[in-house]
C-alpha cells in the first residue's frame, strides 16, 4: 500500500510541475486562460490514450500515470473520463453530472473567494 501512496506523490510531483511549467510558457505568449486549456485539453487526450494503451499494463503503471502524473497535471482528464464511462455504462445522467460539476465548482470558488474577502481580507 505505500508503494502506490509513494507512486501517486513522485507522479503528482512531476504533473503539477509540468502544469506550471505548460501555464508559464503558454501564458507568456498568448492570453492568461490559453496555458489552463492547454493543460486541460492535452490532459484528457493523454488521459483516454494512456486508459487505452494501459489497460494490460500494472496497477502501479495507473497509479503513477494517472492517478498522479495525470492528476497532478490537471483533473479535468479524470473528469472527462468519468463522463465517457458514465454514457459507456448505459448511465445517461451524465449531462446532470456533468452540469453539476461545473456549476457546483464554481459556485463554490465564488463563495470562497467572498468569504474570504469578506471575512479574513476587511
Amino acid at each position: 500500500m505505500f508503494i502506490n501512496f509513494l507512486l501517486v506523490f513522485i507522479g503528482g510531483g512531476i504533473g503539477s510541475v509540468l502544469r506550471f511549467g505548460t501555464n508559464t510558457f503558454i501564458n507568456n505568449y498568448a492570453f492568461n486562460q490559453l496555458g489552463t486549456l492547454t493543460v486541460n485539453v492535452l490532459g484528457s487526450f493523454l488521459f483516454g490514450f494512456l486508459v487505452a494503451i494501459g489497460e494490460d499494463k500494472s496497477s502501479y503503471f495507473n497509479i503513477f500515470l494517472l492517478t498522479g502524473l495525470l492528476g497532478g497535471f490537471t483533473t479535468f482528464s479524470q473528469f472527462s473520463y468519468d463522463v465517457i464511462s458514465l454514457q459507456s455504462n448505459g448511465n445517461y445522467y451524465q449531462m446532470a453530472y456533468v452540469l453539476l460539476s461545473v456549476l457546483l465548482s464554481i459556485s463554490m470558488a465564488i463563495l470562497g473567494l467572498y468569504t474570504a474577502n469578506r471575512f479574513i481580507n476587511s
